[in-house]
């Protein structure tokens, strides 16, 4: 083997290895993919490089270098014919000269594209992710260079399901099991964090703490695996009517709580009591055989944070007292705490 390609072939080794060990201690996939670009734009000469993730036909910037394109841009698969190619031949494409006008559908705004190189990040025999390098020369990349990419890709793929495979055990950990909302171990440590920034951010934020009013009657009367279905219902109807950034919880048995962000205790009354007419119009089914007014209804507690509590131990103290009031004084209703 000639010095030269002895030298390329070493330094291939080396970039790959480096990666290897910079990436092996992480478990977040961002932070994996921003290593290896900064590894991979090191050690090959090109204006522009990426690594895409491919998720239910969207592709999603995870790590750039020299894009336009926002981080955490996503493009529709549709769109993009070169995309779609490596999604069907699980292939990678090397073009010494891309100036014909290949589709790849990321490249930077104003910029043109001489050589490319965007190989597949394949996992369980599936496309989940790309690497994109490309220069404005023609002929700008070498066989060394292609042949590093492709070995990044198989490096990623290991990384990345790895990621993937953490994430799902986390999810798990973190969620009811019967429900699919937030679990009682996150609510502990979720609502401590969000105090923390609220007070940091000088800003507010509320607690509704919502129980089902005679849920023992319902499963007494039609079984619990139909009360199971009536929580799942319940957690269906709060997901829909509550922002996408609000936080839903199953505290325990029939008894939930909602973690309302950048809300007052007026935004939050608003919302509790949009739940509670939510639940009284939906008419689930079987209230007609069991409840006390026909229908599924909720009694909810309000409290908000500064207006009624000083840390996350009063905000929960607050928003539990104020459902006892609300059960207390006839349920199917909503009770704003010190009001």
């Amino acid at each position: 083997m000639p010095d030269n390609a002895a030298d390329e072939e070493l330094r291939k080794l080396r970039a790959i290895t480096g990666i290897h060990y910079s990436i092996g201690p992480s478990l977040d996939l961002v932070d994996i993919c921003r290593i290896s670009i900064r590894g991979l734009v090191a050690t090959i000469n090109c204006d522009t490089s990426a690594i895409l993730q491919i998720d239910r036909r969207k592709l999603e910037i995870l790590a750039e270098r020299g894009f336009t394109a926002r981080f955490g841009k996503i493009e529709t698969i549709s769109n993009l014919p070169a995309i779609q190619h490596i999604l069907d031949t699980k292939e990678p494409i090397f073009s010494a000269d891309a100036t014909g006008g290949l589709a790849f559908g990321c490249v930077p705004a104003g910029r043109s594209v001489g050589s490319l190189i965007c190989s597949p990040i394949i996992i369980n025999d599936t496309v989940r992710g790309l690497i994109h390098v490309s220069s404005a020369s023609k002929n700008a990349f070498s066989l060394e260079s292609r042949e590093l990419v492709e070995l990044l890709a198989k490096e990623l793929s290991i990384a990345m399901e790895r990621s993937f495979l953490y994430s799902s055990a986390l999810d798990i950990a973190i969620r009811d099991g019967l429900t699919g909302c937030y679990n009682r171990r996150k609510f502990d440590v979720d609502i401590v964090a969000e105090i923390a920034a609220a007070k940091q951010r000088n800003d507010s934020a509320s607690l509704l703490m919502l129980d089902i009013d005679w849920f023992k009657k319902y499963n007494d009367y039609h079984g619990h695996p139909r009360g199971d279905v009536l929580l799942k219902q319940l957690v269906s109807l709060l997901r829909s009517n509550t922002r996408p950034f609000d936080k839903t919880y199953r505290y325990g048995g029939e008894e939930f709580a909602i973690l309302l962000l950048d809300a007052d205790k007026k935004v939050a009354a608003m919302v509790a009591q949009r739940l509670r007419d939510t639940v009284w119009r939906e008419k689930l089914e079987g209230a007609e055989a069991s409840q006390p007014e026909n229908r599924v209804t909720v009694s909810i507690g309000v409290a908000s944070y500064p207006e009624d509590s000083r840390n996350a131990t009063e905000l929960i103290a607050s928003a539990d007292s104020a459902l006892y009031q609300a059960k207390k004084t006839g349920r199917n209703r909503i009770w704003v705490f010190n009001q």
